[in-house]
């Protein structure tokens, strides 16, 4: 297999795993297509976990003690608020380690179900904490609350989308056809593309429960290669290609009781795939 594809052994402590090997597999639908793996990401969020603990512990120490101490309240409560923001700037930082990441969606992600709610809350104790500067010490520990709430929903949600493999699909194509969007939209694609010949953009999408399938196109030098990308609803790229059993490995008691579900891939989802082979160059 070709070294660029594989990964480096680096990413895995100096060798690839022997589990993610034994349980990746192949469909036949893409038979034409290859797998490149892309850096796993879970590692990279541990420091950022510990430290925003520290911070949030921290936090709320000088919450509770303040009206014993000299500790300015304000300064206390934005060591507090900080550890769930850190935390959630850390997600959206290291899922931008994968090239053509999507930060927006990631974004938007962060800030969905409960989470945007505690978020409000934290900005509102903040900005009345500036404003008015309360006298009473039992305001100064309302956001203890939301802030720890908040933590641990980013603790899930960057353990839950950073813990799967991940990997995007390529095939070298002949880019001076036009591709199939007909084709494609009759079988579920939604076409993205004003054009029937993209470069360098994604031209077709399918979705599925929040997750989507992405088909791009990209030119490396002389070679145009299609890319095939099954996109997690947090907005993190995932290969829907491997065991049910190699997913979501991190925390699996928190994030499933945080609703955080795993499902196999559907490989209907490929349909209209194979309308992409008569496109396919071998060089």
């Amino acid at each position: 297999m070709n070294p660029d594809l594989e990964g480096n052994p680096k990413w895995w402590g100096g060798r690839i795993p022997d589990n993610l090997v034994l349980n990746e597999f192949h469909p036949k639908q893409l038979i034409n297509w290859k797998r490149k793996r892309l850096e796993p990401l879970l590692s990279k969020l541990l420091f950022p976990v510990c430290w925003s603990l520290l911070l949030l512990a921290i936090g709320t120490l000088f919450s509770l003690l303040s009206y014993k101490t000299n500790f300015p309240q304000l300064f206390g409560l934005i060591i507090l608020i900080l550890g769930p923001f850190s935390l959630g700037f850390s997600i959206l930082y290291i899922s931008n380690k994968h090239e053509k990441s999507k930060p927006i969606h990631v974004l938007l992600n962060l800030f969905g179900r409960s989470r945007i709610l505690w978020f409000t809350i934290i900005m509102f104790i903040l900005i009345t904490s500036i404003i008015q500067k309360p006298n009473n010490f039992i305001f100064w520990n309302l956001a203890i609350l939301p802030s720890m709430i908040l933590w641990i929903e980013w603790l899930a949600f960057g353990s839950y989308y950073f813990s799967s493999p991940s990997a995007i699909w390529i095939m070298k194509y002949n880019s001076k056809m036009d591709l199939p969007m007909n084709e494609l939209k009759t079988n579920g694609w939604d076409w993205q593309s004003d054009s029937l010949k993209p470069k360098n953009e994604s031209f077709a999408i399918k979705t599925s429960e929040g997750n989507f399938l992405e088909l791009s196109s990209i030119n490396l030098g002389e070679e145009n290669i299609l890319v095939l990308s099954w996109w997690q609803k947090g907005g993190i790229r995932s290969d829907p290609f491997v065991a049910k059993k190699m997913k979501a490995l991190a925390i699996p008691g928190l994030t499933n009781k945080l609703g955080y579900s795993i499902s196999d891939f559907d490989l209907k989802m490929l349909d209209g795939i194979g309308f992409l082979d008569k496109y396919y160059v071998n060089h």
